[in-house]
């Protein structure tokens, strides 16, 4: 009987020291749990690919049960060159689990741990999903261990108001056939937000019995939670690895807009958009995934221009015009805009002197205006955007999202006869020889209020 126990407390411990390696599809790959005190506990890494490569490839996956699996049709194309690393994160996979505090810093920290070990030498590092945003974190805090960096449909960057209706939206859509783990993880995390209210965030993930309490302390929750939570205001501008975004066009966990105002924030970061893919394009299609990502690591991709549109002066004497019609486009040079009872205007790529909205919706994408916004009964949405001047509103709303602000002498005004709302998602208050500040909440003015940071 003895021996019998001997032999099962063996085999567990050996099972629990080798995770399986079958699903990566390449011969001779490894796994391994290392140790990491941040948690302290272990972290499952897997290796492929030659032992003499020139290049390493970290891989670091999004939420789900299904942890590093998620790069099984990626890992057999990258490691025929080069050395690839893929991890489960804490919490995930086959990596020691907690009631732990599952941040983008903490996992970003954990990371590292399990990396330094291993990786000796700058790396390529690539994050899908909630794994994107422990990239920007890890990106932001080691900036000398990465060598290139490759951000794939990163979720909860966002202000968590501006997540959950979106989510809110997309959840109609689930009645089509939307079913995914990413979904249902980043809607629990806003259910679970939005029960706690009036508690701070910060005091449900800092304490383990309100985090057993809230959210039962399951790791997928927790780091759900926390990565709503997070700000990367700060964070985005600190990175300075050469970066390549992308972004499935059908996105309904992460919204193409997170991407946008990623490769806005980013400096000289380029944005890549797979046209009728969802939010796992690594996973929905390889085969159009895996070339673009293979292109950027050999380097074809890295000549291609930064996505966010270049500070220029205004060429020509163009005014443009929308009067009562429906998803008009605008783009390029304008010395003044003026839309009327126009919904669903797109302004993209374009330089405005003056922007003027009145009854309607307009959608303003890697857009510069220079000399101020006027709004009367509109809604506006800002995405990667440079606003010079001040926003005047009247009965009308903003949502920002990677947009920086040069005020004059005001940010925004409320020239009208009710309160509204602005709500900022990782945008910043350019100041003349001092730090940007940082932009990452919902404001309300009351009437005749201005903003002035």
């Amino acid at each position: 009987m003895k021996f019998i126990l001997a032999a099962c407390l063996l085999a567990t411990t050996l099972a629990q020291a080798s995770p399986p390696t079958g699903w990566m599809n390449v011969p001779g790959a490894t796994a391994t749990l290392v140790k990491e005190s941040v948690f302290g506990g272990r972290i499952a890494v897997y290796r492929a690919g030659p032992a003499n490569a020139k290049q390493t490839v970290v891989l670091v996956h999004g939420l789900g049960k299904a942890a590093a699996r998620d790069w099984e049709h990626v890992i057999p194309a990258l490691a025929q060159r080069y050395a690839v690393y893929a991890v489960d994160l804490p919490g995930f996979g086959f990596s020691d689990k907690g009631n732990h505090h599952y941040s983008p810093d903490n996992m970003a920290r954990a990371l590292e741990a399990a990396l330094a070990p291993l990786v000796g030498r700058p790396f390529v590092l690539i994050g899908h999903s909630m794994g994107g945003a422990v990239a920007v974190a890890y990106a932001a805090t080691y900036p000398q261990r990465v060598d290139r960096l490759v951000l794939v449909d990163v979720a909860g960057v966002l202000h968590r108001s501006v997540y959950a209706e979106f989510l809110a939206r997309a959840a109609a859509q689930r009645m089509v056939g939307l079913d995914s783990p990413w979904y249902e993880s980043m809607v629990r995390a806003i259910q679970a937000r939005a029960e706690v209210v009036p508690l701070r965030g910060d005091l449900v993930l800092e304490r383990a019995g309100v985090r057993q309490r809230v959210l039962r302390g399951d790791p997928n929750a927790i780091a759900a939670f926390a990565l709503v939570e997070h700000d990367f205001s700060a964070d985005l501008r600190e990175i300075s690895a050469p970066t390549l975004v992308i972004w499935g066009g059908n996105d309904l966990i992460a919204p193409l807009r997170t991407g946008q105002a990623l490769a806005a924030s980013i400096p000289l970061a380029r944005l890549v958009v797979l046209e009728g893919l969802g939010h796992a394009p690594q996973v929905e299609a390889p085969g159009r995934f895996n070339p673009v990502l293979l292109d950027e690591l050999d380097g074809r991709q890295i000549a291609a221009p930064p996505y966010a549109l270049a500070i220029a002066a205004i060429e020509g004497e163009r005014v443009g015009r929308c009067e009562g019609r429906r998803g008009q486009e605008f783009t390029g040079d304008y010395l003044r805009l003026d839309l009327s009872n126009c919904p669903d205007v797109r302004i993209s790529d374009a330089r405005i002197g003056y922007l003027q909205a009145s009854h309607s919706t307009v959608r303003i994408v890697n857009s510069h205006v220079r000399d101020g916004v006027d709004a009367r009964s509109s809604r506006l949405e800002f995405n990667g955007a440079v606003v010079g001047g001040s926003v005047v509103l009247d009965a009308s709303t903003l949502d920002a999202a990677g947009t920086t602000f040069v005020p004059s002498p005001s940010i925004a005004a409320n020239e009208g006869a009710e309160p509204v709302v602005l709500r900022f998602s990782v945008s910043t208050v350019s100041r003349a020889g001092r730090e940007p500040l940082v932009l990452h909440d919902i404001v309300r003015l009351a009437p005749g209020e201005t903003l002035i940071r």
